[in-house]
């Protein structure tokens, strides 16, 4: 099976069609989505819509909180703040309703999948680089593990207790035997490593590969979105370039 794991959409909907596309011509069966579906973007109610239709599996992102009142906007800085509040006057009760009753980790046989740091989900703890990974790792006896939060796409093998780089940004990685691996599946809607393009992973489960896909869309028209919102024009800036 392919499945596909998608994370931080940040209601960018031509990014997330995007991904949905490509998706399709690469053969994903079904999707996983790791939360924040909503924040930043001006299309929140679409692409919460298309997550529910598409993915089996949908995890709580700390926006998705925030804007549901499951957590306070304190630690959000002052754009993230703006966005969050815009947001929830945009949702309805249904959809607010919908996304305080998401959970914060999905476990199964194969995998783990959640939104940030896996030993403690409510904190909303960051996995930015290997080292990072190979703490989150001992949190689990997951042969893989899925994570979003950070905006920073990479692929971690762990062996013996040492981590190592797989990949990162893009990229495809086979999975050996007697190693397991954590994947920070990026961005959708607001990549932050540097490549402004679209994120999302692809777990090939017959192959065994894990794979980062980056697709392009259209900025531009997202930007437009943003400002005729009314939301702070940083968020659309940073758009152009990753970060």
């Amino acid at each position: 099976m392919r499945l596909g794991v998608l994370s931080d959409i940040h209601a960018n909907l031509e990014a997330l069609d995007a991904i949905l596309a490509s998706g399709t011509q690469r053969g994903v069966e079904t999707w996983a989505c790791l939360g924040d579906t909503v924040g930043y973007g001006a299309d929140p109610s679409t692409c919460l819509q298309k997550v529910q239709n598409e993915c089996t599996v949908v995890l709580l992102g700390n926006h998705d909180a925030a804007v549901s009142g499951q957590i306070g906007l304190d630690f959000f800085n002052p754009y993230a703040r703006r966005a969050a509040e815009w947001t929830a006057e945009q949702l309805s009760a249904a959809e607010r309703h919908y996304l305080a009753s998401l959970p914060l980790v999905h476990i199964n046989a194969a995998a783990h999948f959640v939104h940030a740091e896996p030993s403690q989900p409510q904190a909303w703890g960051y996995i930015s680089d290997i080292w990072d990974a190979g703490e989150a790792m001992a949190a689990t006896e997951a042969t893989c593990c899925f994570v979003g939060h950070s905006h920073a796409a990479f692929i971690c093998g762990l062996h013996d207790g040492a981590p190592s780089l797989c990949a990162a940004q893009v990229g495809r990685v086979q999975q050996r035997e007697g190693q397991r691996y954590l994947t920070n599946v990026g961005s959708v809607g607001q990549p932050r490593d540097g490549d402004w393009r679209a994120c999302f992973a692809i777990w090939n489960q017959e192959q065994n590969t894990l794979e980062l896909v980056r697709c392009s869309y259209d900025v531009e028209r997202t930007q437009k979105k943003i400002r005729d919102a009314g939301l702070p024009d940083f968020l659309a800036a940073r758009l152009a370039n990753g970060h």
